[in-house]
């Protein structure tokens, strides 16, 4: 072969060599879910979150069974309006169901999520909910955008946490809206740092934060949560041992497995962790870097702006480390549901033949 055949060949293999590496580009990152948007055709109105609540209240419909959240007419002390929240199923309520919390820790000891107790309105129009009438309650800022729909399909506004139709729209056919119908679109903010742990709850094996480090800093792994899709990528975790803070190394986990284990002994990502007091409660807090998808370490799509995985330890009660989560005061969490006035649900129970 000539020396000009050798050079065309080379060049040839270069162009295809960087061809390859053009198509796999860079690894995704994984930021801020986009704002929902409206249906089209939804007119906006200006409605201040207390409004919304007072008379009727909000309705929610989730599956065939419906809630409703509604808050006195008039205030008590402190400006709080009492609320009272109704619903057919005891595990739904009519805000924030797209989180899984089901007590959050104060002082190490567990208090239940519970329903909201009372409303304070924002000059801004949004609205402070109170869970917990004793010192200290859970509070969540909520910011309300209020649509007149009426004449609208009711199909388009039957959708799921992360903006997916409902398997019960179908039944809604070609059925609209009547007049003087509302559709509500909801934004949540924890209005301080709030430790979390799920209704059902795990342990990880440790009686506190710093044993729970050293046990997952040596030969066994700890294996993240994540959500079984197409693409997912399961982490098997060690911590870099520290005195309160250092780097954690994620490798591809083994699945289908009873113990953690990983595939390869090659790091796949780095991360944080730091032992942090909130709220007097201990905990182990980890974050991630934007190239590792919240859904593969227990972090939700609606979530992820908010939430950082956190192994909580309680001292009253069950005792013991268990994983939970960080709920950052101020970050939004994110709902692409729609809630309703008594109108609309009145029409979407007739459409989809809810209870």
């Amino acid at each position: 072969m000539t020396n000009r055949a050798k050079n065309i060949l080379a060049a040839a293999a270069m162009v295809v060599a960087s061809t390859a590496f053009a198509q796999q580009g860079p690894a995704p990152t994984y930021g801020p879910l986009r704002e929902p948007v409206p249906v089209p055709g939804a007119k906006p109105i200006n409605v201040a979150g207390i409004d919304a609540l007072k008379g009727d209240g909000i309705y929610y419909v989730n599956g065939t069974k419906i809630a409703n959240l509604r808050a006195a007419a008039t205030a008590g002390q402190g400006n709080r309006h009492a609320l009272t929240e109704t619903s057919e199923d005891a595990k739904s309520g009519t805000l924030n169901g797209q989180l899984d919390v089901g007590s959050y820790v104060l002082n190490g000891e567990r208090r239940p999520r519970g329903r909201p107790n009372f409303a304070i309105p924002s000059t801004d129009g949004s609205v402070y909910l109170l869970y917990s009438a004793g010192e200290n309650p859970l509070r969540i800022a909520v910011k309300v955008q209020a649509f007149d729909v009426s004449d609208l399909p009711i199909q388009s506004f039957l959708r799921t946490p992360e903006n997916y139709p409902r398997q019960e729209a179908v039944r809604a056919g070609s059925t609209r809206f009547p007049a003087n119908s509302v559709a509500y679109l909801v934004v949540a903010r924890f209005v301080d740092d709030v430790l979390v742990l799920p209704a059902k709850e795990s342990f990880t094996g440790a009686t506190d934060t710093a044993q729970f480090v050293g046990n997952f800093s040596k030969q066994i792994p700890y294996c993240l949560s994540y959500e079984d899709r197409n693409g997912a990528k399961p982490y098997a975790m060690f911590f870099k041992t520290a005195s309160k803070k250092g780097s954690v190394q994620l490798f591809p986990a083994k699945t289908g497995t009873l113990f953690c284990d990983r595939t390869s002994t090659e790091v796949a990502a780095e991360g944080e962790w730091e032992e942090r007091t909130i709220g007097g409660t201990r905990a182990v807090v980890l974050s991630f870097p934007a190239n590792v998808d919240p859904l593969d370490t227990g972090v939700s799509n609606v979530e992820r702006e908010s939430a950082r995985i956190a192994f909580v330890q309680p001292t009253k009660g069950t005792p013991g480390v268990r994983p939970g989560k960080l709920y950052q005061a101020g970050a939004k969490i994110y709902d692409y549901q729609y809630r309703f006035n008594k109108t609309a649900a009145d029409a979407i129970r007739d459409a989809i033949g809810a209870q």
